[in-house]
């Protein structure tokens, strides 16, 4: 009897023992899930908020690239307007000069005046150009505006070769060096434009892999 009592007793104490060693298991079991699962939680918040990060990152380069695009374009086209405000004064001041040999020059001072501030205005924004650059557009601003800063006396020179009677030599007269500055502001304008769109095209490639 005493003996089935101590079997007895061992059992429920085996039992007993390893329902605590179970339990004991158990709770560490769950605790090492709840850290593995916390640590999870914590990587991805980490993740998420270097994610955040860099998108905030890269939308602060793209406000900042728009702007410099924008601050660009504004600058190339308002050199433009005055360079072309120049050469249309320009060609009105030259048709009124050179109509016939025969006929008598006009008063054209106000139309001369509004072509030397034209040159003027275009002076000053040749600068803001340089500023912006790249070289390549910038060193074209410069030609363009040596064409320019050519016009008012080369217009003056032709003036007086009319009051004169168109009697200087023609090969070195006035006229052709008309005709030869305004080609060539018309060639130089040519190749800004083209150099200006390329390099609004060069920030824009710049631009795409941040969208």
């Amino acid at each position: 009897m005493a003996d089935s009592l101590l079997v007895a007793a061992v059992s429920v104490l085996g039992t007993l023992a390893g329902g605590g060693l179970t339990a004991v298991v158990t709770f560490r079991s769950e605790r090492r899930k709840d850290a593995v699962l916390a640590e999870q939680q914590r990587l991805q918040l980490l993740s998420a908020e270097r994610q955040q990060a860099q998108l905030l990152r890269a939308e602060e380069r793209r406000q900042t690239r728009e702007l410099q695009i924008d601050q660009r374009r504004q600058v190339y086209q308002q050199f433009l307007a005055d360079a072309h405000a120049v050469n249309h004064d320009g060609d009105k001041l030259g048709d009124m000069i050179m109509p016939s040999y025969f006929e008598e020059v006009g008063d054209i001072d106000a139309l001369a005046a509004e072509v030397d501030a034209a040159v003027r205005a275009a002076g000053g924004s040749v600068q803001r150009v340089q500023l912006e650059g790249p070289e390549a557009v910038s060193q074209l601003a410069d030609e363009v505006m040596l064409c320019l800063s050519q016009l008012p006396p080369a217009l003056k020179a032709l003036r007086r070769w009319r009051q004169d009677g168109g009697r200087a030599d023609p090969e070195e007269g006035p006229v052709d060096s008309w005709f030869r500055i305004h080609s060539r502001l018309n060639d130089r304008l040519d190749a800004f434009v083209a150099a200006a769109r390329s390099a609004m095209d060069d920030l824009l490639r710049v631009r795409g892999p941040e969208r």
